[in-house]
């Protein structure tokens, strides 16, 4: 996989990020502040062998992201990521991402998940895909945080489990 096919794929990624607060009617200033927090976060993901990746842990239940209840439970874990100071607009930015209100882009596919334990959300994570140049597919793990470092091998392994490529880029 080539360098430009990442980089691509990374742009994607960050500008569906974006969107969701740049093209809404009326952003929020602590959404906007949100976003800014999380793109000064973001660092260019690098190639990773699948089975590097560590194996699924025992004792969580690994949740898609499909209705509102799990996206607060999604952005509540993973503002948990920033420091404090930025738990107000991080929150605020991550609330509104959604999987439907935005049309994903052709060639692009975003699935969030939350890892729970005890039933309690403990990890989140993404994984990004697009295709790129050449129908090249890239498959990025994203936003991979966990409340344990156990939590976030947890997370990472459940969704390197659900890719069928070999070669993941990650941050």
């Amino acid at each position: 996989m080539s360098d430009a096919a990442v980089l691509s794929h990374f742009r994607k990624k960050h500008f569906w990020m974006a969107s969701h607060v740049e093209n809404a009617q009326y952003p929020t200033p602590e959404s906007l502040q949100g976003l800014k927090c999380y793109q000064v976060a973001e660092t260019e993901p690098k190639q990773v062998e699948r089975a590097a990746v560590s194996a699924p842990v025992e004792g969580y239940s690994f949740y898609a992201v499909d209705c509102h209840p799990l996206m607060v439970r999604y952005a509540r874990t993973l503002a948990q990521k920033w420091p404090e100071a930025e738990h107000a607009a991080m929150l605020e930015y991550l609330s509104q991402l959604s999987l439907t209100d935005i049309p994903t882009p052709d060639g692009i596919n975003v699935a969030l998940y939350v890892a729970m334990q005890s039933g309690k959300p403990v990890a989140t994570g993404m994984i990004f895909s697009s295709t790129e140049e050449n129908d090249v597919s890239v498959v990025g793990l994203y936003d991979i945080y966990g409340m344990t470092e156990e939590a976030e091998r947890a997370i990472r392994g459940h969704l390197a489990t659900l890719t069928d490529t070999e070669v993941l880029v990650s941050e």
